[in-house]
């Protein structure tokens, strides 16, 4: 007879959920990470009702993150490069834009080349990290509130008692 624990899934805590570049080859294959990866906050995903912006402009987002390749260098992709890897017009990119920036999401800023002439915009995704912060840290909050929960249905005593030795 097969032991029960064989089905068992064990679940990492989550202090150890960070992936590594050998636990992303794991997953994926070092043929599938070797052009790149980008490490994308959970609670954009998860919260992308609560910051108001549609699938479009959430692919927008992943695409400016993906070129976020330095701590202290905002991405500055092109609106055709954008469109290109989306398969959609610039108009498309263009619109999805303005609408993250009127969310407060991201902020424009032009750029220009030595002789005069106008680059590619950067896109300054601080707005993004600090509208993320509070959301975030109401998730961690229902995640505590959640495991309380939890363990008061595992054990319904223990809070009675709990309360009694207080007051005792």
């Amino acid at each position: 007879m097969a032991d029960s624990s064989d089905n068992v899934v064990r679940l990492r805590p989550l202090a150890d959920a960070a992936p590594s570049r050998r636990s992303l080859e794991k997953r994926w294959t070092r043929d599938v990470i070797e052009p790149g990866f980008t490490f994308i906050p959970s609670v954009i995903l998860r919260a992308q009702a609560r910051l108001h912006i549609n699938a479009v402009e959430l692919a927008v987002l992943m695409h400016l993150i993906d070129h976020w390749w330095e701590d202290e260098t905002m991405p500055f992709p092109s609106k055709r490069r954008l469109a290109e890897r989306m398969s959609v017009s610039d108009k498309t990119i263009q619109r999805a834009i303005v609408r993250l920036e009127e969310e407060g999401l991201l902020k424009r800023r032009p750029r220009s080349h030595a002789s005069g002439g106008q680059a590619s915009n950067l896109y300054d995704l601080s707005p993004l990290v600090e509208k993320l912060k509070p959301i975030a840290k109401d998730m961690i909050e229902a995640r505590k509130e959640a495991a309380t929960i939890r363990r008061a249905a595992a054990r319904p005593g223990l809070k009675r008692r709990a309360k009694v030795s207080k007051e005792g």
